[in-house]
C-alpha cells in the first residue's frame, strides 16, 4: 500500500506504532498532520521509500487492543498508567 500521499496524521490515527516512528525521524503528525508523508520526508529530506516499508511492517502486525473502539473511562484509565505513573 502507498502511504505517501496520505496525511500523517491519518497515518498515526490508522497504523498502530507510526506516531513512534515519526518521533523518530522528527515528523510533525500533530500539528502538521496535514501534510502528506511525501511532503514530510522531503521537507526534511528523507527517504520517504525507507519510511514507506517501515510503515508498511507496522501496518502488518496485529492489533493488541483497538483503542478507538474502546470506552473512554478506560482510554483515560490507560494514558494515566502508561504515560504518568
Amino acid at each position: 500500500m502507498a502511504f505517501r500521499d496520505q496525511p500523517l496524521g491519518e497515518l498515526a490515527l490508522t497504523i498502530p506504532r507510526a506516531s513512534a516512528l515519526f518521533r523518530q525521524y522528527d515528523m510533525d503528525y500533530c500539528c502538521g498532520g496535514k501534510q502528506t508523508l511525501a511532503r514530510a520526508a522531503s521537507r526534511k529530506a528523507l527517504d520517504v521509500a525507507v519510511i514507506e516499508a517501515e510503515l508498511a511492517k507496522l501496518a502488518e502486525q496485529p492489533l493488541s487492543r483497538d483503542w478507538r473502539a474502546a470506552p473512554l473511562p478506560e482510554i483515560i484509565d490507560h494514558i494515566i498508567v502508561r504515560y504518568h505513573d
